[in-house]
């Protein structure tokens, strides 16, 4: 049974995550210090260092709190819940949304500091794991299914998945392109849809009351 000195140091440990996540993408990493996180977060610089020890160990919880913004936990939650291979995909699509819409400043931050930065690099490269394992994980369900189009690997597939849903395609679209983050999900879903399902799967029946599928998407609760 965890006690309440163990939640007080966990929540602790979250505040100076999220002031450094702040600052990360304000002032840079190399511009951030231990003492101005502590300030931000509002704990002594002690704190910090009992918490954490250095800075690259901060850094190193950005993708854990990167996956509990983005509500990782809630989609895998709703997709265990799916065995259309169209609904999966909607979901996939809807929970990127969430991350890319609160998450994709720091991503950025930490993908523009890796060329420079070892610990930033490391952080990157273990988040850029996490999602391609994903991809993955979601065409081996469609796969396993029978919905996954004939002919298409795994790799293939979550190639596809992957560029079409990644950070620089979302900020792309709906900054370059001027694409709302509503077009984005709708346009993606039914792009990758038509490339990676069978025609009897590529177009799910609209529920009573909507005019189509993109008008059913299925999104997060609000939470980063």
């Amino acid at each position: 049974m965890t006690t309440w000195r163990q939640r007080q140091a966990a929540e602790t440990r979250r505040q100076i995550v999220r002031a450094a996540r702040r600052l990360f993408v304000a002032s840079g990493y190399a511009g951030t210090t231990v003492e101005a996180i502590a300030a931000e977060a509002g704990v002594a610089v002690a704190t910090v260092y009992k918490a954490f020890g250095t800075k690259a160990a901060i850094a190193r919880e950005l993708n854990d709190l990167i996956d509990e913004e983005a509500g990782t936990a809630s989609l895998a939650a709703l997709a265990d819940a799916q065995t259309g291979p169209a609904r999966l995909i909607g979901l996939a699509v809807a929970q990127l949304r969430t991350q890319h819409e609160r998450c994709g400043d720091i991503i950025t931050a930490i993908r523009s500091g890796a060329a420079a930065d070892p610990t930033l690099a490391e952080v990157w490269d273990e988040g850029t794991r996490r999602y391609d394992d994903g991809m993955r994980n979601l065409v081996s369900r469609l796969k396993a299914g029978g919905g996954l189009r004939p002919g298409l690997t795994i790799a293939y597939a979550a190639g596809l998945l992957s560029v079409l849903c990644s950070t620089e395609a979302f900020a792309d679209l709906t900054t370059r392109h001027g694409w709302t983050a509503s077009q984005w999900e709708a346009r993606t879903t039914d792009a990758l849809r038509q490339l990676l399902l069978q025609d009897n799967d590529a177009h799910p029946p609209a529920p009573h009351g909507t005019s189509g599928p993109s008008s059913s998407r299925q999104r997060q609760p609000a939470k980063r």
